[in-house]
């Protein structure tokens, strides 16, 4: 079994204590620790922002045209931006709510796009052959759980136990790595998880392995632990105990030691009127590091999961989303002017994932669960100022609405295979990440220069 799979710990505030390398040195492991030959010479870091509870994506791309502009205004009914609040977006086509001006900033600046309406497909899906037959649409639209898990396994199984970006690292990694480059900084995820390895989660507060252990006065009984886990084990169980605290106790003082020579950052984040505003920004900065410190990690490849969460907004969405998208996207053009200080930009891209769009009617002060929406791919990489595809129209009868839920154009296996591709994945490592992709046209977003 692969060391890989028993690295399940937790770092956070890089100024608390960890354990003195001397007591890890009597395991004998700090020496074996060796960099992944992975047989790549550059680094690259794929970071996905998931926000949790199904952002309504679909307000974020307003139409400008007067007529489409009036459907809009008509649908929304006082959920609608007035024009003044609005920001155009390059062509003038479309324009943005005024609480996303980091969003335009970093649209304009050429250093993020959207992807429009994308979501879990069987295949290419008609209004008129789900009319036919509904069994065409995945299982359980409009479901949390389920969605939560199509999109962050990359299908339409709302069973799958594996995450994307867990199974493109398995397939491009040989898993010798001290620190597991599947990393999620808000606790265990689908995501980041495989059968053969589990995430390894990061708690950006609080630097910790064995939590017991580490609270512990230094002394004989904290020694005699560390030295315990070396010891031949008959059981089977035993053994595999010992191994689980061992990586643990190598992987998480071999990630504080580099840690430690890593600057905090050197640009302004913003101040947060929210809670779920400081859990993000607490995520991205220790991200941020991670980055940079990847060739000092061995990865040459690295996958990081953050979330924010509170997208849920089936009530006041008039005053929480505003709030919600002012703090994510004055986070996320902090977060890439901390990369661009540290000089890691031309290798990192952040995307955004969500349960779901939520329907273009309200709710009273809401929007209720959908189906398709809006993503965006940020960093230096993209070719940014674009929107891929077609925004869908506001209006209960088009042919990409079906009963107020908007039809994807595009799979969750399409999105995530372009950016699997810049990462550095084979057409055929794509094939066996993306399984069902070849039930849908090979599309090329043009999302990066490189």
């Amino acid at each position: 079994m692969r060391r890989r799979s028993f690295l399940t710990t937790a770092l956070g505030s890089m100024s608390t204590a960890l354990t003195a390398p001397r007591m890890l040195g009597g395991l004998g492991l700090l020496n074996s620790m060796q960099a992944s030959s992975s047989g790549f010479s550059d680094y690259k870091s794929l970071v996905m922002v998931f926000l949790n509870g199904g952002v309504d994506s679909l307000g974020l791309l307003v139409p400008t045209d007067s007529s489409q502009y009036a459907s809009y205004r008509s649908l929304r009914q006082h959920l609608a931006y007035d024009r003044s609040e609005l920001l155009e977006l390059g062509s003038g086509r479309y324009a943005a709510p005024d609480s996303c001006q980091s969003m335009v900033n970093l649209y304009h600046s050429g250093k993020l796009s959207w992807v429009s309406n994308v979501g879990p497909l069987r295949q290419p899906t008609t209004k008129s052959m789900i009319v036919s037959n509904e069994k065409v649409m995945p299982y359980f639209v409009g479901s949390h759980n389920s969605q939560q898990i199509m999109w962050q396994n990359g299908g339409s199984d709302p069973n799958a136990r594996e995450g994307w970006g867990g199974k493109i690292l398995d397939l491009i990694t040989d898993g010798s790595n001290a620190v597991s480059p599947n990393i999620s900084l808000n606790g265990n995820q689908l995501f980041t998880s495989t059968l053969s390895t589990p995430t390894f989660s990061i708690n950006p507060d609080v630097i910790q392995n064995l939590a017991a252990m580490d609270n512990a006065e230094p002394g004989p009984n904290r020694d005699l632990f560390y030295s315990l886990q070396s010891l031949e084990r008959a059981s089977v169980l035993d053994r595999e105990i010992a191994l689980r605290n061992r990586t643990t106790l190598e992987g998480i003082s071999f990630l504080s030691s580099v840690m430690d020579s890593v600057d905090e950052p050197q640009v302004a984040y913003p101040s947060n009127e929210i809670r779920q505003g400081s859990e993000l920004q607490s995520q991205l900065k220790t991200a941020a590091r991670l980055i940079q410190a990847a060739p000092e990690l061995g990865h040459y490849r690295q996958v990081i999961m953050v979330e924010m969460n509170g997208y849920d907004t089936h009530d006041n969405q008039d005053v929480i989303l505003p709030k919600l998208l002012k703090s994510l996207f004055d986070n996320l053009e902090a977060f890439q002017n901390d990369l661009e200080s540290r000089g890691v930009d031309h290798r990192a891209v952040t995307f955004s994932q969500s349960d779901f769009g939520r329907t273009p009617t309200i709710n009273a002060n809401g929007t209720d669960h959908g189906w398709g929406g809006h993503n965006f791919v940020m960093g230096s990489p993209v070719n940014g100022g674009q929107i891929v595809g077609e925004v869908p129209e506001f209006g209960i009868g088009t042919d990409q609405m079906y009963f107020g839920l908007v039809i994807p154009a595009f799979s969750v296996e399409q999105y995530a295979s372009n950016v699997a591709k810049w990462f550095g994945l084979s057409q055929s490592e794509i094939t066996q990440a993306f399984p069902n992709l070849n039930r849908f046209d090979d599309v090329d977003f043009g999302l990066f220069s490189s």
